[in-house]
């Protein structure tokens, strides 16, 4: 009988074990399902936001295609930037409109709302044929937070071909009451217009500026929600519209774009008398100075866009850059400064300001500055141009072995040939610094064969033919640079960064003491 009561109260105690383990059991795996269901799909979302994505822009038989991005808030409204949709109907050009990776078109009807000072335009549109575009829904962009993740699509051009539908998964970087600051892997030109997601799938901004690849700015999606209550009744035809001052002030934007800077910048003037506010215009008419020369009033217009609000990274570098040109170094450094806070992967901020540090001789810190830009590996001219600057500093650190390893990347590299003559150069000032004069001339030929009209190789080549005793030899090359001298303007090439927005301007620059150097070599000679 006890062994029965015995067994009876093990397996009573087994039972509670059982009942106690299968309830925390049920427990985890209800909060397991909970967790799961909690959790975005992004993919899923990213699909949704693509179904509601249009490419949008002018198509023209004159020249190729101006292209970004839209989305529907309704099935019959779309969102873009005034940019993308600004340009007037010429030369038998169209407006058009596709749902992405879909045979959908619409036709434009007119402009419902649009908002110039933040780039915004709610259009009207007709589906021509095809099924409909999916609708998204409106977040609220003051809930966003610093580090919350996003989703953002677009229509970028890559390799001479349009991407439909695009997504680049990211996160808020910055969020200020003007814009919103991300990050996202493939964010570039043709982007502009599309959406930016939560991840609940919900419109917090629109995509309207990038400065690099992976980094842009987003237009809150609050904006379009005060941009919706002033919505008219009535569509107003896309060229009535493209004749307001405001909207006009977009295409001094492209003019500007195109070179066309005195034109623009009268433009931009009428902007600023009938608009004193607009950040926007005073970047851009700041810019177009500064293009031309004008760097204090450049200063001054950017100045002006950073008090009232946009305060964006690109701007603290192109103030910089003015800076930079007036020689106000410490000044300039202090915006590159501001900028790398913004972003810490800016490339060209990086690179400006190791030039500033090397133009004051602190040779270590732009050393580090090349350092860091190598280490984030950028894609295009960027890369071969920081591994130049860095053994230029390598070089005046009197750390030869180490130039000459970095000049021997970018010969590997195969960059355009400014820089390669200017790493040929850098490796053979390296080579005469370890005595090998004879290696030195070699890169110094191949460097003006790619760049004859530079007066500094031509010295450099002097100085290790004299060593070497070849003194007619150097003589030809010091009364070559010395005349090339006479006649200098400057050796440079505009390039289209990858990683930037912006154009990188590379320059083999001269010192300013290369013609008494020179003249002394030729006295020393004779």
């Amino acid at each position: 009988m006890k062994f029965a009561e015995k067994a009876l109260a093990f397996v009573g105690c087994l039972a509670v074990w059982i009942l106690f383990s299968c309830g925390s059991s049920i427990k985890q795996q209800t909060a397991q399902n909970e967790r799961t269901a909690a959790e975005p799909n992004l993919e899923q979302i990213a699909e949704i936001g693509k179904a509601a994505t249009v490419q949008i822009g002018s198509l023209s038989v004159e020249g190729p295609p101006s292209l970004g991005s839209g989305f529907f808030i309704r099935h019959d409204l779309i969102v873009t930037n005034i940019h993308v949709i600004n340009q007037r109907s010429f030369d038998g050009a169209i407006s058009a409109v596709k749902l992405v990776n879909k045979p959908t078109w619409y036709t434009i009807e007119g402009v419902m709302a649009s908002d110039p000072k933040r780039d915004l335009v709610i259009l009207k549109v007709a589906k021509v044929g095809g099924e409909d575009g999916h609708v998204l829904s409106l977040g609220d962009s003051d809930m966003v937070k610093d580090g919350d993740k996003v989703i953002v699509i677009g229509n970028p051009g890559q390799n001479g071909k349009f991407l439909q539908g695009d997504v680049s998964m990211g996160w808020i970087s910055r969020r200020t009451p003007k814009f919103l600051d991300f990050r996202a892997r493939n964010n570039r030109k043709g982007y502009s217009g599309g959406p930016v997601l939560n991840v609940h799938g919900d419109v917090i901004g629109i995509t309207f500026q990038g400065h690099r690849v992976g980094a842009g700015y987003a237009i809150p999606s609050n904006h379009l929600k005060a941009l919706l209550k002033d919505m008219s009744t009535q569509a107003k035809s896309l060229e009535k519209w493209r004749e307001e001052p405001l909207i006009r002030y977009y295409s001094a934007v492209e003019a500007a774009n195109r070179g066309k800077l005195k034109a623009a910048i009268k433009d931009f003037d009428m902007i600023v008398h009938l608009v004193p506010n607009f950040a926007d215009a005073y970047i851009n008419r700041g810019e177009a100075k500064r293009q031309l020369g004008d760097f204090e009033a450049a200063i001054k217009d950017f100045d002006m866009a950073i008090r009232l609000g946009d305060d964006y990274a690109y701007v603290y570098v192109k103030r910089g850059e003015a800076k930079q040109s007036l020689g106000d170094n410490k000044a300039a450094i202090n915006d590159f400064d501001m900028a790398i806070r913004f972003d810490s992967a800016y490339v060209q901020a990086f690179i400006n300001r190791g030039d500033a540090k090397s133009d004051l001789g602190d040779e270590k810190g732009a050393f580090e500055d090349f350092d860091t830009v190598i280490r984030l590996k950028p894609k295009g001219i960027a890369l071969p141009l920081a591994f130049v600057k860095r053994a230029s500093a390598k070089s005046d650190l009197d750390d030869n072995a180490e130039a000459i390893e970095d000049c021997n990347t970018v010969i590997r590299l195969r960059p355009v040939d400014i820089l390669l003559a200017a790493a040929y150069n850098i490796r053979g000032k390296a080579k005469s610094a370890q005595g090998n004069h004879e290696d030195s001339i070699i890169d110094y030929n191949k460097a003006i064969q790619l760049e004859p009209n530079h007066p500094e190789l031509y010295y450099n080549r002097g100085v290790a033919n004299a060593v070497l005793g070849l003194t007619s030899e150097a003589e030809k090359d010091f009364k070559t640079a010395l005349k090339l001298l006479e006649q200098w303007g400057s050796v440079s090439e505009s390039i289209s960064g990858e990683t930037d927005s912006l154009n990188w301007e590379l320059r083999l620059d001269i010192r300013s003491d290369l013609k008494a150097d020179i003249k002394e070599a030729l006295r020393l000679l004779g």
